[in-house]
């Protein structure tokens, strides 16, 4: 008894004694070559389920760890290590993983690995058995990249046009295809195959994988690239994130920026009342001289440019739910954007080099961006894993132009004109990873996505100035004084199923079934002002309300005239299900044979009305087999060769294949699609050497060749004295060229990166068209562009660092219009630009950048040949300006 009083009276003392001993235990695990933080690592305290994960700096901490523990440090493709607690150390603890080569081969575990930072992208990259380049969060982040577009640019070989389209190798846009997380997106713009890049901010992206070969277990409509976008999921520990930025561009901060009047914010979408379109002609006349029928005048207005705005707030956590892992992260950012241009112009000339029409114009734009995120990722039994994303984005634009000049018809004119342009996508992806003993694992996924592409209430109001300089109304044509509306809607439904078997030491046999179906509905609208009766006295352009109202509708003194034709509006759809078979097979250690060969049957069609309102259908089924070849020969632990072989599909897009009369909006190209237009065939081959250093020095050389079987090239005709644009399958086509890329680490914390792409294009057109050259470049190639960065970033301590980037960009001339009726191609002229990144982490916690764009500021020029007398004449310039960012982070 008297023990036991004595053991409980000792108790307190026991517990003070061991709690002595226990002490928060803090350490920060990086790359041994670079130094670089490992995100994600996993320490455990040996025989215990106590551990941590490492945040965005490669820091993690555990309470209550004895003196003498173990700890057990594991990170995919590196060593696993173990330390023995010290508790005379003070301080933060170092830890130093080496890559694990062998482990880098075959990794077979069902943690999501985070993807994020240039050395982890940089092995994948070096394992892979196709080539890839990437570019991780961490890598966008210290360059200043605020979007998927610009991040791709920055990639050997890809630049992108004004109109946002992708061009590739010199391949436009048609060539190429965009996946989010492996899944495909639908584009809302009728004119381009992608989805615009610029909506995805890299605020919710994890890294951009981009491969220009092809694999039998992707979609085979590509020869150019196949960019990746991976979005942000929660693999580390704990954390919520906000931010802040202000900022604006130097040429419109404190100018007065025009708007025509407008209803509500970018934040929603316009809509026409249906009921207008539901009328016929004579009731809707009647209607409209009764009843107002639109929110919103021609009227402008202008205000002082006010400095740009924009956050994000973001939050990551882990639950433990019975020993099984259940991660959610959620990110939401709004930004804000104004953009004058002023002094710009734009002309027309006839065959001699005469001017036909001459346009000076000033611009102001109002945009709005909106993006969020969520993903759910749930694992059990360790040899499962399910996730959910949902991704909403939201680009909105408002600009309105000043024009004025003189038109063929010498007449002097000045033209308000606003514009507007929604896009937006809604994506919902749910996908599972399961592992069935060793050999065997299953991969599902299925996405839903919605896009859509708005122009709501486009207006133009064209006023002639006469000899005394007085203003009056343009009424040529009764179709000067318009709006417009126009929609198009994309829903896509994606399934994909596939399985792994692997044997022997690494290789692997692959086998899997996908189906894709997508359906776009278009429609448009036109509402035409006659002014014939209509002759007030004008005195600016700005305030066209005091005419141009309900007043003189119901006076009949104006009119409106609705035009809404079968012909303006199509359904289509494309249908795809596949089937394939794919194989990495090592024959020796040194090489890899990736072979897989791919069969899909595509069913397309378009459902339209010819210009005298018959309706009609136009398809396109075919059933094709693609096979692909992908080598790579290690030729010691740092130096690689590979060389490449596929067939590949291009098809036509909806409108090229329906032959209808189609105008996007008033003043746009008018485009009539062909019923003959046939798929065109690509070959592609590839030879790359590639070098890594455990430093994360690189280099890599490529060449390749592309031969375009009926290739589809738009042509231009003439129709009634005007100029219509059409599609036809080309004889063929071809790309070559030399790619090489370089990253070099200088001096400690200071890095050099470049990479440069010579390429060689030509295309023989079809017999029919009137372009001034039988052979040519391809629409939108360059032959050479040039990136280029230098970064440097030293850390202070433990929780300060600062990193200072300059990037250099380089996209070489090319031809932006082809060239008709005797004159040449108009060529947009060389570009250089430059951009400064900065940005230093004060604490653990705060962090503030500093980012100045377009350093170079040099003005958008076009030129044009005139054959007949041997010039090359200016056409068109702009200049978009300078802009400047400051921000500040917190994170908890």
């Amino acid at each position: 008894m008297n023990d036991i009083k004595k053991l409980m009276l000792a108790s307190p003392l026991l517990m003070a004694a061991v709690t002595a001993q226990a002490i928060d235990f803090k350490g920060v695990i990086i790359d041994k070559a670079t130094g670089e933080p490992l995100i994600g690592a996993t320490v455990q305290i040996e025989g215990t389920t106590t551990g941590a994960v490492t945040d965005i700096d490669g820091k993690f901490e555990i309470k209550n760890v004895a003196d003498k523990d173990v700890l057990i440090i594991q990170y995919v493709a590196y060593e696993t290590r173990r330390i023995t607690v010290d508790k005379s150390v003070k301080g933060e603890t170092v830890i130093a993983l080496n890559t694990d080569n062998q482990q880098l081969d075959e990794v077979t575990v069902v943690a999501k690995k985070n993807l994020e930072g240039e050395r982890a992208l940089m092995m994948e990259r070096q394992k892979s058995s196709v080539a890839i380049e990437n570019l991780g969060a961490k890598e966008m982040s210290t360059k200043g990249i605020s979007n998927v577009a610009e991040g791709v640019k920055k990639i050997s070989g890809i630049s992108i046009a004004s109109a946002g389209q992708i061009i590739v190798r010199g391949l436009g846009d048609r060539y190429s295809t965009t996946t989010l997380n492996g899944l495909p997106i639908a584009s809302p713009n009728p004119d381009n195959k992608l989805i615009q890049l610029d909506i995805f901010p890299t605020s919710t992206v994890k890294n951009i994988t981009v491969s220009k070969v092809y694999e039998a277990n992707t979609f085979a409509d590509y020869s150019g690239a196949h960019i990746d976008i991976g979005t942000k999921e929660q693999t580390g520990e704990d954390f919520f994130n906000i931010s802040f930025n202000t900022g604006g561009k130097f040429n419109t901060l404190g100018q007065d920026m025009y708007r025509m009047d407008h209803e509500g914010t970018l934040f929603r979408t316009p809509k026409l009342n249906s009921m207008y379109t539901e009328m016929d002609l004579t009731d809707f006349e009647d209607y409209a001289r009764h009843n107002k029928l639109f929110n919103t005048s021609f009227d402008v207005s202008k205000r002082k440019a006010l400095p740009e705005f924009g956050g994000n707030i973001g939050f990551g956590k882990n639950f433990d739910l019975a020993g099984n892992n259940l991660s959610v992260l959620a990110s939401v950012g709004v930004s804000n954007g104004q953009q004058l241009m002023k002094d710009a112009y734009v002309r027309t000339l006839e065959a001699t080099g005469n001017t036909l029409n001459n346009f000076a114009y000033d611009s102001y734009t109002n945009e709005l961006k909106l993006a969020s995120l969520a993903s759910i990722g749930y694992s059990f039994r360790k040899q499962d894993l399910l996730s959910y994303t949902f991704f909403y984005a939201r680009n909105a634009s408002d600009t309105y132009m000043r024009r004025e000049g003189v038109d063929y018809e010498d007449h002097n004119l000045i033209g308000s004109n606003s514009v507007s342009h929604i896009y937006s996508l809604q994506n919902h992806q749910l996908s599972g990873k399961h592992y069935i003993k060793d050999a065997w694992s299953i991969n599902w996924s299925g996405s839903y996505s919605k896009t859509s592409s708005a122009e709501p209430d486009r207006r133009q109001v064209m006023f002639e100035v006469q000899d005394d300089n007085s203003l009056e109304l343009f009424k040529l044509n009764r179709q000067e004084t318009m709006r417009y509306f126009g929609s198009l809607d994309e829903n896509e439904w994606v399934a994909n199923l596939m399985s792994d078997y692997k044997f022997g030491d690494s290789n692997k046999i692959q086998a899997g079934v996908t189906y894709k179906d997508k359906q776009r509905d278009y429609k448009a609208t036109r509402f035409y002002y006659n002014l014939n009766k209509l002759n007030p006295t004008i005195t600016d352009i700005y305030n066209p309300s005091d005419y141009i109202n309900q007043e003189n509708i119901e006076n009949e003194l104006l009119t409106i005239n609705l035009v809404n034709q079968p012909k303006d509006q199509y359904k289509a759809g494309n249908s795809i299900i596949a089937g394939y078979l794919l194989a990495d097979y090592y024959p020796m250690e040194a090489l890899l044979i990736n072979l897989g060969v791919r069969y899909e049957y595509s069913r397309q069609w378009v459902d339209y009305h010819t210009d005298g309102g018959r309706p009609e259908r136009s398809e396109l089924n075919t059933g094709d087999l693609f096979p692909a070849a992908n080598f790579r020969y290690q030729m010691n632990s740092n130096n690689s060769l590979r060389f490449s072989f596929s067939r590949t599909v291009t098809r036509p897009s909806f409108i090229e294949m329906a032959p209808f009369l189609y105008q996007e909006s008033y003043g746009a190209s008018q485009i009539r699609g062909n019923a003959d237009l046939q798929n065109g065939y690509n070959y592609n081959f590839d030879l790359r050497y590639e070098l890594f250093r455990q430093n994360g020095d690189m280099i890599s050389a490529t060449a390749y060749y592309k031969h375009l079987e009926s290739p589809i090239e738009r042509i231009q005709e003439l129709s009634g004295g005007a100029t219509v644009q059409s599609f036809r399958n080309a004889d063929n086509g071809m790309a070559a060229g030399v790619e090489v890329e370089f990253r070099k680490e200088i001096v400690k914390d200071l890095r050099l990166g470049a990479n440069a792409s010579f390429m060689y294009t030509n295309v023989k057109l079809p017999e029919g068209g009137v372009y001034t050259n039988a052979q040519r470049a391809l629409q939108g190639a360059s032959p050479y562009l040039v990136n280029a960065d230098l970064t440097y970033s030293p850390r202070i301590d433990d929780d300060r660092q600062i990193s200072a980037a300059l990037l250099y960009n380089l996209q070489g001339p090319r031809i932006h219009t082809v060239g008709i009726s005797g004159l040449g191609d108009v060529k947009q002229q060389a570009v250089h630009t430059l951009n400064f990144a900065g940005s230093m982490k004060l604490n653990s916690r705060v962090s503030v950048k500093l980012q100045v764009n377009d350093l170079l500021n040099q003005p958008v020029i076009f030129r044009q040949e005139v054959p007949k007398t041997g010039e090359t004449l200016e056409v068109e310039r702009f200049k978009r300006g300078s802009s400047f960012e400051i921000g500040v982070s917190y994170t908890l």
